[in-house]
């Protein structure tokens, strides 16, 4: 017989040879009995027999000189074989995943796809969902395998820090990360302003993630760590901001914006006291729509003397000042909802925080535009630990907008609006991105007349009536020229960090060509942080490049296949093929697994390098309830527990005018009375009883 004589190098690529021949036929196999040698008491010989075992359908293979020999075979069997291919993956022997397929599968979960999805990509890689051989609950059952080891991170980055907080059950109460990019950039370049979120719900333990967002030269959000909590109490916040003091060597962000929480205000007031402290405007606006709206858009003069008001007052005193004439002017004395508004003024009013750095920001937006990345990367049915291995990828692809405005950094020829000499020295100094926004406020330019008021001081007056951004008003300019020294009302230096448009329309017509030193923000510039600041060593490189090679081995060997089985000639030399490439990789696994042996060996008489300020990370041993560090997240620490309440508990916060409005009542289709629909009309059910009568 053809099978006789065969030699394998492993009893395992014996079976998988016999398994292989039994799908073709249609039946499944199974390890008989085994024989142990009298010397060496290891296995020697193997008996692989059809699923349902007669006198036929066997093959027997005997250890002679290291190799595995068929001594025997039999061919025929006393059942019907499977026939058609669809139906084959359902027999045991063939049933679950190739190990190959594994690592791709792995390698799809990672991405967040649904296994729904996975299925869809295999069914393009066979062709037809019929010819994958294993099912959709296989590739969930591998996937809930994956998930219970994701119990350690992976360690390229020394310097990335993590910290736990416990409960008594060792289960995770709060749980803070942030990789060595983001500590370097915050610490070095971007610690001046801060923007923290924590209204997205992220995982099926209902904990909020709570990203710590920063603003890199180019303009662009980036994650400067991030955290999971259990509740929104001021303990659970004051310990994650200690912890991120923690992370970036104490040094606390000189502005911070968050949505309107008592809970975030106590915790800032402890933990940063010296930190600007501004509420987002877009949240506390749009609890007074459905109560100020109405009134508003009763009077067309009022909503635009309130809209003057709100965003192009520049001092305490004359927002207050103007909103008091307005309230006065429009008989408002009396509006609880315009009351409470002028209260909580100084918590986000513009004209309070006229000289802190919030660049081109009135609200979180930029914290909330990463619930849209988080739903990419995270799905909510997975766990904490899950997210741990996910947050390098969510770096990532921050890092990757950020190495397109990088590569673009040497572009010169910059659209310019004008010809003057300081928009091209704008171009020279400002990033891409910045550049532009400079470019669109010297634009602005061209809406103001200049009026001279004395020897030092400018009226900047607008010759169209309003300027966007600007409003109507008048701006006063004070130049101190030899010492090139220059103040504008509006504040937008100390704002935005750039110079506004009635200082460059001044400084234009006192003929300065370059924009002065002193209004040169560094973060703004290609200085901000050194081109290779963050760059360390990428594991997913490695993983794409096996994504591309699993694709192509799969489609090459596919269209080999389609042609295997025209001919036994062709089958033949196939097969020879397949064998000896058996043979090649089965040696090369070995020689990895050496050289990763002897590497490990060598590794380990090297101390390893202490992480960026682990030294005043909390241990263990010291505290049990709190875990920190670079070292492997500890496989022993669990899921935490479902919260009973999602979100904030709805007392505490300031609800909506228009969530004010009592919720809209069923309303029966048959009387129109409330309370109940048709289905469920009891006087529906009393007419078709016949107990009512008309």
């Amino acid at each position: 017989m053809y099978f006789v004589g065969q030699t394998f190098s492993s009893k395992l690529e014996a079976r998988e040879f016999y398994n292989s021949y039994a799908k073709i036929i249609g039946f499944s196999i199974r390890t008989s009995t085994t024989r142990l040698s009298s010397l060496s008491r290891e296995q020697n010989k193997v008996q692989f027999v059809c699923n349902k075992e007669g006198r036929g359908g066997r093959m027997v293979v005997k250890l002679i000189d290291d190799r595995w020999h068929v001594i025997y075979f039999a061919p025929d069997h006393n059942h019907d074989f499977v026939v058609k291919p669809s139906l084959k993956k359902f027999l045991r022997s063939h049933k679950g995943i190739p190990k190959e397929e594994k690592e791709f599968i792995a390698l799809l979960h990672g991405c967040n796809l649904s296994t729904g999805r996975i299925m869809q990509l295999m069914n393009e890689f066979y062709g037809s969902a019929q010819l994958v051989p294993y099912e959709g609950k296989d590739v969930g059952n591998f996937r809930s395998t994956i998930r219970r080891t994701e119990k350690e991170l992976e360690q390229e980055d020394l310097e990335f820090f993590y910290k736990i907080k416990l409960d008594a059950d060792h289960r995770v109460e709060c749980l803070f990360l942030v990789d060595s990019a983001a500590r370097h950039a915050y610490i070095e370049s971007y610690s001046d302003l801060v923007s923290f979120d924590a209204t997205y719900m992220t995982n099926i333990y209902d904990m909020p993630f709570t990203p710590f967002i920063g603003i890199n030269k180019h303009g662009q959000s980036f994650m400067l760590g991030c955290a999971f909590i259990r509740d929104e109490k001021t303990p659970s916040y004051i310990w994650l901001f200690e912890t991120f003091l923690e992370a970036m060597k104490g040094k606390s962000p000189m502005s911070i914006i968050t949505y309107q929480d008592a809970a975030i205000r106590a915790a800032i007031t402890q933990v940063f006291p010296n930190t600007n402290h501004k509420n987002c405007r877009w949240h506390i606006m749009d609890k007074f729509s459905g109560t100020i709206r109405p009134v508003l858009d009763k009077d067309e003069e009022l909503r635009d003397d309130f809209k003057e008001c709100l965003n192009y007052t520049v001092t305490p005193d004359e927002f207050e000042t103007k909103l008091v004439e307005m309230i006065n002017k429009y008989h408002l004395g009396d509006d609880v909802h315009f009351q409470h508004l002028y209260a909580i003024r100084s918590s986000f009013i513009p004209a309070y925080y006229m000289h802190y750095f919030y660049p081109f920001l009135q609200s979180t937006h930029r914290s909330e535009g990463f619930n849209a990345v988080m739903k990419k990367y995270v799905n909510p049915n997975m766990s904490v630990l899950h997210f741990v291995k996910q947050y390098q990828k969510i770096q990532d692809k921050c890092l990757v907008a950020q190495d397109g405005q990088d590569f673009r950094k040497d572009d010169k020829a910059r659209r310019r609006w004008s010809k003057y000499p300081i928009e091209r020295h704008a171009a020279s100094v400002y990033t891409k991105n910045l550049f532009y926004k400079f470019s669109k406020e010297f634009e602005k330019t061209a809406e103001y007349d200049v009026k001279p008021e004395g020897q030092f001081q400018y009226w900047l007056v607008p010759n169209n009536n309003f300027v966007y951004g600007y409003g109507k008003r008048n701006y006063l300019v004070t130049t101190l020229e030899e010492k090139e020294s220059y103040c504008c009302e509006c504040s937008k230096v100390d704002r935005d960090g750039m110079l506004c448009c009635h200082i460059l329309k001044v400084i234009t017509r006192l003929g300065v060509k370059a924009i002065p030193q002193l209004y040169i923000l560094k973060r703004w510039t290609q200085k901000a942080v050194p081109d290779n600041e963050g760059d360390a060593p990428n594991a997913h490189v490695q993983a794409d490049f096996i994504t591309v090679w699993f694709t192509n081995l799969s489609t090459s060997f596919a269209k080999l296949a389609v042609e295997g089985y025209a001919s036994k000639e062709v089958y033949t030399i196939m097969d020879n093929h397949i064998k000896q490439i058996r043979i090649e990789v089965d040696e090369a696994k070995k020689r990895k697994k050496k050289n990763t042996q002897r590497g490990r060996k060598c590794q380990a008489s090297i101390p390893k390098p202490e992480a960026l300020n682990n030294q005043s990370s909390s241990a263990p041993e010291d505290n049990p309830a709190e875990l920190a560090g670079p070292v492997a997240i500890p496989a022993s620490m669990s899921n935490p527990p479902r919260s009973k309440v999602k979100g904030r508990k709805k007392e505490k916060r300031l609800k909506k005018g228009m969530n004010a409005e009592s919720k809209r009542q069923n309303k029966c289709g048959i009387y129109r009375l409330t309370g109940h629909n048709a289905a469920k009309c009891s006087s529906k059910k009393k007419i078709e009883d016949g107990k009512l009568g008309f």
